[in-house]
């Protein structure tokens, strides 16, 4: 199925006028539907809407498998944010922003070359050796020391998790304005008797 969406009339917040302007008038899409059935699970039916308009080259069975595969980009977002501290960058110019992707870029490909060489000599697929493991070792590793046999999470092939979180930390209160604004709290004195 194909349809055509026309461009919104209000440009978004986070547009400048000139993306607004650049974009088409009409975006043409297609909808891709597809069931997935796995055995002990409910059967799911998924839409996926593309701009991989020709099926020929781009067959359902092809995007199918493409969105699943998504799952394991969510989970190296989750290695650099959760794993590596990647949540929220310290650096405030645009230049220390780059720099710092780039550092944490460096350094998750280094964990993950790490993984690959743990992966080949304990012969499983480098996707399921433990970032975290893996992160471990050359965290801790000595210099020169040989790489040791690393955990290898079990195969998990039609996995799917809901996004929620499952705690939440709300002991303080966000910080949503800068700190010289709040007003200071009234200082206690306590008297001598």
């Amino acid at each position: 199925m194909r349809w055509i969406r026309p461009k919104p009339r209000e440009r978004s917040r986070w547009q400048t006028r000139d993306q607004h302007l650049a974009l088409p008038a009409e975006l043409e899409v297609r909808e891709v539907r597809y069931r997935v059935e796995a055995k002990g699970r409910r059967t799911r039916e998924v839409t996926v809407v593309t701009t991989l308009l020709d099926p020929a080259r781009y067959p359902t069975d092809a995007i199918a498998e493409l969105y699943g595969i998504r799952w394991r980009v969510e989970t190296h977002f989750r290695e650099l944010k959760a794993l590596m501290g990647m949540e929220r960058l310290k650096c405030q110019t645009g230049d220390g922003v780059l720099k710092e992707l780039a550092a944490y870029c460096l350094a998750y490909n280094l964990v993950r070359a790490v993984a690959a060489r743990a992966a080949a000599r304990q012969d499983v697929p480098a996707d399921r050796v433990s970032f975290a493991d893996a992160l471990r070792w050359l965290w801790w590793a000595e210099p020169g020391e040989d790489l040791a046999d690393l955990v290898v999470n079990p195969a998990r092939p039609d996995r799917f998790e809901p996004r929620a979180l499952k705690r939440v930390n709300r002991q303080w209160a966000k910080l949503c304005k800068p700190r010289h604004k709040y007003k200071p709290r009234k200082r206690v004195v306590y008297k001598r008797r």
